[in-house]
């Protein structure tokens, strides 16, 4: 029995509603006298957020049913959010175009390759959300993010992204952004994010917030004899012991470099820095120190 089938022999007659996506996956095994019927954004009850809603409708069956709600009160016009992608690779971007096309509350307003058109294009453009890659030629999104946000600092700016470590979603964080979401994420997240931090929240995807846990976790301090907690190299800066983590992580100068958005030089002179602070001679020995106290 096909899926449009088992829907059909649930309904019985009764109202049967499709999400969008759901209708995506059915729409080509209709039968000739089964249609779908756009219903638009509406308010169904125990969903805390609208949701683009289709109706099955079945020939010689009832298709007249009370009207579900609008999203927000009658005679209003529901907001549509001006979104602006930020993406290297045009493929990624184009997928996102044309799952916001058949959203009736989301419009792309524009597209940029790098960073430097992102920051040129929310000064045109005036959107009301940006999706933002991390790693882009000539300007970065870390580095775009910060410089919009300081012209613009209600702007909501999501990082669309494959990294997911630490550093990244942290200097995210700094920068400003008020979501994080991973491009391997249902299209659900996505506009779950999209639509929370429009209204001014602050969004983090369900394996971000794992990970921040995890973090914050981990620099829970141990505690003294006399009850006053004791930090992990407190000879080191706050950024030392950042670049300490991700030595005893096993990370590259040159990712160093990346993931913290600062020059090879400046990864360097740390390094230099923490060798002499912790008396140790090469990496392998500071990485030997940094595990032992329970850092990386």
């Amino acid at each position: 029995m096909s899926r449009v089938q088992r829907l059909m022999s649930a309904g019985c007659g009764g109202q049967i509603l499709l999400s969008f996506f759901a209708q995506e996956s059915v729409r080509d095994d209709l039968p000739p006298d089964v249609t779908l019927k756009d219903m638009g954004t509406r308010r169904l009850k125990n969903l805390s957020n609208p949701e683009h809603i289709f109706q099955l409708e079945i020939s010689g069956l009832p298709c007249n049913f009370p009207d579900l709600k609008l999203p927000y009160a009658r005679h209003t016009v529901m907001d549509t959010i001006r979104i602006l992608i930020a993406d290297d690779h045009a493929l990624f971007r184009e997928g996102l175009r044309a799952l916001f096309a058949a959203l009736p509350d989301i419009e792309v307003v524009g597209e940029a390759a790098d960073g430097a058109a992102a920051v040129a294009q929310v000064a045109t453009l005036q959107p009301d959300v940006v999706l933002m890659d991390i790693n882009m030629p000539d300007l970065n999104g870390i580095e775009a993010t910060r410089r919009i946000l300081s012209a613009q600092p209600g702007l909501g700016i999501i990082m669309v992204t494959m990294l997911e470590d630490d550093a990244s979603v942290f200097a995210a964080m700094r920068a400003g952004a008020r979501g994080y979401v991973l491009k391997g994420a249902h299209h659900d997240e996505i506009l779950q994010a999209i639509r929370a931090v429009a209204t001014g929240q602050a969004v983090f995807g369900p394996a971000i917030a794992t990970r921040m846990m995890n973090f914050f976790q981990g620099l829970i301090q141990p505690v003294s004899k006399s009850g006053i907690a004791v930090q992990a190299f407190p000879e080191l800066t706050d950024r030392e012991r950042e670049v300490l983590v991700l030595i005893a992580q096993a990370v590259s100068n040159k990712e160093i470099a990346e993931k913290l958005v600062i020059s090879m030089k400046t990864v360097s002179n740390h390094i230099t820095n923490i060798f002499g602070k912790l008396q140790v001679a090469d990496r392998a020995q500071a990485i030997i120190r940094a595990r032992d106290a329970g850092l990386g």
